[in-house]
């Protein structure tokens, strides 16, 4: 959705649970029709040989962008310096608003983080489901429920759910940057497919997870803390 409709959508809580519904319906369907056509056929793709010998090493390197400690150290360090460091020199008072509004997106990104994660845990642990690199046929639907193994936390993914968590954050902080921040998410997501660590329908509800996150943290932010963004 557009980015300058993010704040109407928080401060309307029907809204909010309609637009969230929708998205998850739709991820959910997508995923669906992922598992049943193309999951397989695209882990089997992506094993022949000079795939593997060409893609997969670039893929491997590039697929660590999803990885959560680097959005981590980006919140943490965005909101402690714009909360007691900035504000100190002198220079830079004239930037006060900016400045703060640094030190709450910071926090938000922090927060979004932590409560999409959380979700993303829940569900795999829940749902169980094989990756596809411990499949000799790379069959989608293989499943051991309420399990902690990592072999068995397929669904959904996680670098997905860091990646759109990220990129919903960072268009709302520099929205005319959106498409760039979209495309790198979903480069992020398809290498998480080459490198066999994840199907598509995992990626496409990581990073519905990822979304639906963010804005139930900013929600939380709005009704419980006065350090909201919108």
């Amino acid at each position: 959705m557009p980015v300058q409709q993010f704040g109407e959508l928080l401060r309307s809580p029907s809204k909010l649970k309609k637009h969230i519904l929708l998205v998850t319906l739709s991820a959910l369907i997508l995923a669906a029709l992922a598992a049943a056509f193309l999951d397989q056929r695209l882990s089997l793709f992506f094993n022949h040989e000079d795939i593997r010998t060409t893609w997969r090493p670039v893929a491997r390197v590039v697929t660590d962008i999803g990885l959560s400690d680097y959005y981590f150290v980006i919140a943490i360090l965005t909101w402690a310096l714009a909360r007691w460091v900035l504000p100190r020199i002198a220079s830079l008072k004239k930037y006060s608003a900016k400045i703060d509004y640094a030190r709450r997106w910071g926090l938000s990104l922090l927060v979004a983080l932590l409560v999409s994660g959380v979700l993303t845990h829940l569900i795999k642990a829940t749902v169980g489901r094989q990756r596809p690199h411990k499949t000799p046929d790379f069959d989608p639907f293989v499943f051991d429920p309420f399990t902690t193994h990592w072999h068995w936390h397929s669904f959904s993914s996680g670098h997905s759910q860091v990646l759109f968590t990220a990129a919903t954050m960072f268009s709302i902080a520099f929205p005319k940057l959106r498409w760039l921040w979209l495309a790198i998410a979903i480069i992020g997501c398809a290498t998480r497919i080459v490198v066999h660590d994840h199907f598509l329908s995992d990626t496409i509800f990581g990073a519905c997870v990822g979304y639906v996150g963010t804005l139930l943290a900013l929600r939380l932010m709005m009704k419980k803390t006065p350090n909201s963004l919108h």
